[in-house]
């Protein structure tokens, strides 16, 4: 018997990219139910069911890009107005494995047919999915799938629960014994890209001439495919370089109506680059006004909805939550581009600096990919709020060009962070020099005026008025794993004990800054900071002609 899932949690989350059902065998479950009918959700999220495969159900958070060329291919026409509905498609054509070799988007899912199933999570780990298998004396064993722990966690009585690791495709054999295979990597050119008509495969040889006008190929492909989605476009803006890339290619794409969301506090420095860059996209311009105190309150929601104490992944939830919350309560944007993921592909942290060779560096890199693939919280965030967010720079046909350059390439170069996409980028129609040579700032450095750090004042509230000082001096006893060196890593631990009890491993390390320049994930806390904002990036680079 299926155990009986709570639905308390779902009840006010309709509008949520989610999904949480129990697998028996080949069957189905909800709430003790087999009737798919009696699902909470919206149409958009309910499982897909074909009258041509009657014997198959699709159950997915996802967005593939390639679904028109993938239609054409298999010579296909949908069902229903889901465009997901393409996986089952192509799974009865060619089966599962080359299915995934097909997909380009970001995506995790859950297929069952009428003898086996499946579950997978995309390359880069976009998108989650949380299990937990039920022992059983006779006959299959139960699984709980959901690619949020919201409930699933309640359901830990007898089973454990673990992520699917990103690239990832989980199945059972004929004896309903689950099993793991590995479908891909974010090293190895994706099969999709065959499809493309650029010719992307392989790694340049032809000068460096030739290797960048790919690269910029490769740069307007991830943004203008991430356009074919249905509705409101909006960008967040800082005016740094990564925005500014994917907000280019938007004006290119003469996407209209296009909206731009900056977050700061209303001395924050980057406040005037963002409405400078909003300008040149012609795009409506929010400022949104971010409060500290605001953000206290919001934590115990947002580690909830994230799933995690780690301390940077939690402050960028912080941030989104408030964006979100605007977007929706004053906007009609639902697909929200972002720039993160670029500066762990491109090994373009501050710290990235510090290293004192190509091979410490790759190491570095390897070591931060590793860790990023591992959070997909801030895709929860905007789900909740029911915004599609996308990450074009974790489209595994970026990752896997840029990261087929040598390590020498991608250094840092005359001190300055992500040289070599930069040098591409130069005299290009993709972005101007003025934003092309900024200075790299953290998102969650650039709410902040140089003088005020939000953080200061923010964690010095958590302290006072949060955490528990007795039990804070015997913190090294109560959390053995990944022990909080802070009050406020402490009181994020606390919630989420509370919240997911004995699930700490879900985390496996704390997010801290590499090669020994801190022990704070925020770059405004380290000693090399100031020595990064000393270079004037545009005035080496012109030196150098």
């Amino acid at each position: 018997m299926a155990p009986n899932l709570p639905a308390s949690e779902l009840a006010g989350s309709v509008n949520c990219q989610l999904f949480h059902f129990v697998l028996v065998g080949s069957k189905i479950w909800y709430s003790g139910s087999t009737s798919l009918d009696a699902i909470p959700y919206t149409a958009r999220y309910k499982p897909i069911l074909l009258s041509q495969h009657p014997d198959t159900v699709l159950i997915c958070n996802a967005n593939i890009y390639n679904v028109p060329e993938l239609l054409v291919k298999y010579n296909v026409t949908l069902e229903t107005t889901r465009k997901e509905e393409v996986i089952i498609h192509i799974y009865k054509a060619v089966g599962i494995v080359e299915t995934l070799q097909e997909l380009h988007g970001e995506y995790a899912f859950v297929l069952v047919d009428s003898n086996r199933s499946y579950i997978v999570r995309d390359v880069m780990g976009t998108r989650g999915v949380s299990y937990i298998q039920y022992p059983s004396e006779a006959g299959p064993a139960a699984v709980a799938f959901r690619s949020s722990l919201l409930t699933v966690h309640d359901l830990n009585k007898d089973g454990q629960i673990r992520h699917v690791k990103p690239g990832t495709l989980m199945y059972h054999d004929s004896n309903h014994v689950w099993r793991r295979k590995v479908f891909g990597d974010v090293y190895q050119t994706p099969k999709f890209a065959r499809n493309i008509s650029t010719p992307l495969s392989d790694p340049p040889s032809s000068g460096f001439s030739q290797m960048r006008l790919k690269l910029r190929s490769i740069l307007r492909h991830v943004v203008t495919q991430r356009c074919r989605s249905v509705g409101n476009i909006g960008l967040l803006l800082s005016g740094g370089l990564n925005c500014m890339i994917i907000g280019n290619v938007l004006r290119e794409e003469q996407i209209r109506g296009l909206r731009t969301f900056f977050l700061g506090k209303k001395c924050a420095h980057e406040r005037q680059s963002a409405s400078r860059g909003a300008e040149v996209l012609n795009a409506q311009h929010h400022d949104v006004i971010f409060d500290e105190q605001q953000a206290v309150k919001d934590i115990p929601k947002v580690i909830a909805l994230m799933e995690t104490y780690d301390t940077s992944t939690i402050r960028k939830g912080l941030l989104l939550y408030t964006i979100c919350k605007y977007i929706t309560e004053r906007s009609p944007v639902d697909v929200l581009f972002c720039g993160e993921g670029l500066d762990d592909v491109a090994g373009s942290h501050i710290y990235f600096k510090q290293t004192k060779n190509a091979e410490e560096y790759q190491r570095a890199v390897e070591f931060n990919l590793t860790r990023y693939r591992a959070r997909d919280g801030l895709d929860k965030i905007a789900s909740w709020f029911g915004i599609n967010i996308v990450f074009p720079f974790l489209d595994p046909l970026f990752a896997s060009y840029y990261l087929s350059f040598s390590e020498e390439d991608r250094m840092p170069r005359f001190g300055i962070e992500k040289y070599f996409l930069r040098a591409s980028l130069d005299h290009s129609d993709i972005i101007s020099e003025d934003f092309l040579w900024r200075h790299r700032e953290d998102w969650v450095d650039s709410v902040s005026c140089y003088d005020k750090f939000w953080l200061d004042k923010f964690s010095k509230t958590i302290s006072s008025t949060k955490v528990d000082g007795e039990r804070y001096k015997e913190k090294e006893k109560l959390y053995s794993h990944n022990t909080p060196l802070t009050e406020e890593e402490f009181y994020y631990r606390e919630i989420f004990e509370k919240t997911f009890p004995d699930q700490f491993s879900m985390v496996p390390v704390i997010s801290r800054p590499l090669l020994g320049v801190g022990t704070d994930p925020s770059p405004r806390r380290w000693p090399i900071y100031t020595q990064h904002l000393c270079v004037d990036f545009l005035k080496t680079v012109r030196a150098m002609i």
